[in-house]
Order: structure tokens, then C-alpha cells, then sequence
């Protein structure tokens, strides 16, 4: 059995979409367990006006407080021990449920998952991995706006080419997984040299695809936008928070002007040829956490989906699999400095 809690509050579709999207899951599952984390009178009501009956295999957890989409995330969390979404992660670091899932805001979701769940040993920052169902095959990129800014390390981009590749690898199906770092300039054989202040803060300039290439990965060099649509030329596609933000936010303002953004759980037209899936795992955290758009009009089908695609990951060892690969690039991280590995 899998146990995965859901933030009730999450989203702008209304609590109803999220029971909704429970009640899908559960209904496909047998062998999963769902805590409901919101305001026990309005989930009870809730669950009777959906005839959700989960067999006993639905839970409600007490929690009153959303974080709404305008307020200061990382401020609200720490600032509110019953905030849906940080009440959801505590289960997870409590070992009371295996996954998360929140309809947003991803800010919310990022920062409890950050300051309850806490880094896996090795991983200097958080990053969301977002894939992309591309003509060629699936493509993950990451940091796909965990953390919104363009300054990120060597080392940093490296943390996201591991993790990108082991997610690849077990829940892809890729034998060895090709990874690219997102460029304007694709096809060169390095892109930029990135400061690594993995070091005490010395700035020393090292190439990121150099990193990359040392704990054993199939670097390809730098890649296009082109790529992640496209697929073909990697497998994971890997960028600084900023700029992976706005691709994503690209791509899907791009599907919704020309009409052709399929009902979410639905395949893409072939005219298309690529679709965003539902659900961007935020990664390089002590637990599986996974952010559905709660503002797509289908929050629904996506909680169902992000339900089980947490499942997934929790059976697959997604969480032991990343503490292994980052235990690597910790060994690196001492050769580089002159210790012993």
C-alpha cells in the first residue's frame, strides 16, 4: 500500500475539484491510502457531497489554514504550523504517509517541502522537474522554477543532471539517459562556464558539462528549447530556475493560444506532437512532493494523475534512489577539493 497526503487547500479550482480528483484516484487504486489535509467539517462535507466512500482507505487530517496564491510562501509556512501544505509535508517526515500532493500555489509547496522535509544530504537547493511528453519521447527538464532566479553553480546544475537522469532511468524507462543544459546557443560542445561556490565560496570557474561528465553521466553539451519539445537530442534538459520557469510558462500559453491543449489524462494530437503532463516533482528534498496547476480548469484529473504518479515514485524507491546518486557527486565534491573520497 501506498499512502499519499493531499492538500485539500491547495488550488483555485475549490476543494471540490480536489476531493473530485481523490476520489478518481482511489477509484483506479486499490492499493492506495489518501489523508485528506484541510478543515475536518468542510472535508467531511465535502467527501458525502461526492459519495467518495473509501473503504477505509481515506483519512482526514486536521488543518485550517491555506496559503494563498499572493501571500509571501516561504513567510506563511514557516509562520503557520497549520498550514495545509506544511501539514501534509510533516506527515511525510513523520512517516505517517510516502508522498504529497498539493494543487499549489508551487511557492507554498516548495518552501514546506524545503523547511520540513529538508535537503537530502548532498543537495544545496530544491528544483521542480517538469516533464515533457515530446514527438521523440518523454524529455524532463529541471529546475523547472523551484527557485526563479538565473544564479545557480556548476555544482547546482549538476544536482539537477543527477537527479534528472536517476528519475529518467526508473520511472522513464531510459537505459542511459543523454542530458543537456538548456542554451541559446544549442549544438555547442560546452555552454558556459557557470561559478562553482561549492567550495567555501571561491567562485573558481568550472565548467558545468565538465561536472557533469565527471560522476559518469552522458553529457550531449548545450541544447535548444527545441529539444524539450521535440525530444531526440537528450533525454533530461537541465536549467537555471528562471529560465526553465518561463519556457514551461511558454510552452503552455503557446498550447492554450492555438487550441490545442488536450484535456489533461488525454494524449496530445499528432499535429502537436508534444504536451506538458500534469504534476512537476519538486526534487533534492527528504520526501516525494508533487505540485499540480491548480489554475487549469482541470485540477481534478491532475490530482488524480499527481496521486499517481507519487505512487509511482514511491514504489520505484524514487527518494533512496537520489540519496544514492547525490552520495556520488558528494565523493566528487571531496576529490575536487583534495580529500580523500
Amino acid at each position: 500500500m501506498t499512502h499519499v497526503a493531499v492538500d485539500l487547500l491547495g488550488g483555485d479550482g475549490a476543494p471540490g475539484s480536489v476531493v473530485d480528483g481523490v476520489r478518481r484516484a482511489l477509484a483506479a487504486d486499490p492499493t492506495l491510502d489518501v489523508s485528506l489535509v484541510g478543515p475536518s467539517r468542510l472535508v467531511e462535507s465535502l467527501v458525502r457531497a461526492h459519495g467518495l466512500d473509501g473503504g477505509g482507505r481515506l483519512r482526514i487530517v486536521e488543518a485550517s489554514h491555506a496559503v494563498g496564491p499572493d501571500a509571501d510562501a516561504v513567510r506563511a509556512v514557516r509562520s503557520r504550523r497549520d498550514a495545509t501544505v506544511r501539514v501534509a509535508a510533516r506527515l511525510i517526515r513523520d512517516g505517517a504517509v510516502d508522498a504529497m500532493v498539493s494543487a499549489g500555489p508551487v511557492a507554498a509547496a516548495v518552501a514546506a517541502a524545503a523547511f520540513t522535509l529538508g535537503p537530502l544530504p548532498g543537495a544545496t537547493r530544491p528544483a521542480l522537474a517538469v516533464v515533457v511528453d515530446a514527438s521523440s519521447g518523454p524529455v524532463l527538464l529541471l529546475d523547472a522554477g523551484a527557485v526563479t532566479d538565473a544564479s545557480i553553480s556548476a555544482d547546482q546544475l549538476t544536482q539537477c543532471a543527477v537527479i534528472g537522469s536517476v528519475y529518467a532511468t526508473i520511472c522513464l524507462q531510459v537505459a542511459r539517459p543523454r542530458i543537456g543544459l538548456l542554451s541559446a546557443d544549442p549544438g555547442q560542445p560546452a555552454p558556459p562556464a557557470h561559478p562553482d561556490r561549492s567550495r567555501g565560496g571561491t567562485g573558481v570557474l568550472v565548467n558545468a558539462g565538465e561536472l557533469i561528465t565527471e560522476v559518469g553521466l552522458d553529457f550531449v553539451g548545450g541544447v535548444g528549447a527545441a529539444t524539450v519539445v521535440a525530444g531526440g537530442d537528450a533525454d533530461v534538459v537541465v536549467s537555471d530556475g528562471f529560465t526553465g520557469a518561463v519556457l514551461v510558462s511558454g510552452l503552455r500559453a503557446v498550447a492554450q493560444a492555438v487550441g490545442q491543449l488536450p484535456p489533461v489524462g488525454q494524449l496530445p494530437r499528432a499535429s502537436r506532437g508534444w504536451h506538458l503532463r500534469e504534476g512537476e516533482f519538486v526534487v533534492g528534498v527528504d520526501g516525494i512532493v508533487v505540485v499540480v496547476d491548480g489554475r487549469s480548469g482541470e485540477t481534478a484529473a491532475g490530482v488524480a494523475l499527481a496521486i499517481a504518479d507519487a505512487s509511482a515514485a514511491d514504489r520505484a524507491g524514487w527518494v533512496c534512489h537520489q540519496r544514492a546518486a547525490l552520495a556520488g557527486l558528494v565523493t566528487r565534491r571531496r576529490v575536487r577539493a583534495g580529500l580523500s573520497a
